[in-house]
């Protein structure tokens, strides 16, 4: 019997943690944004901490890609994500990005603002 994806969830003031642990695979990537849709809406960082991972099946790294293209669209937030193996830990860390009507505000037809003051 293969062991299944299992989840804990951590939620602090502004940020939360998902831990896994077991078989992750591609199709655990719907199970898992719902996890992250009840997550509280005030929470702008998802920490995703796959230490406790045995095995990748296959699409599994689709999955965990799924997972922060959803929480990137759905909150705007910040992504971390966690994993080791025998040989090393790894952190990788998404920093939070503006919204939109920011973006627009610091950009002229095309250009930063900082970059178009140069031509003029």
């Amino acid at each position: 019997m293969t062991p299944r994806l299992l989840h804990a969830l951590e939620v602090s003031d502004s940020s939360a943690t998902l831990y896994l642990s077991g078989r992750l695979a591609g199709y655990d990537a719907f199970p898992l944004r719902g996890v992250c849709r009840d997550i509280p809406v005030h929470v702008r960082t998802l920490r995703l901490d796959l230490h406790g991972v045995t095995a990748l099946d296959d699409g599994a790294m689709d999955a965990v890609r799924a997972l922060v293209r959803y929480w990137r669209e759905v909150r705007n937030g910040s992504f971390r994500l966690a994993f080791a193996s025998d040989e090393d830990v790894a952190n990788i860390v998404e920093p939070e990005t503006a919204p939109p009507t920011s973006r627009r505000i610091d950009q002229f037809i095309g250009r930063s603002a900082a970059l178009t003051g140069m031509f003029l």
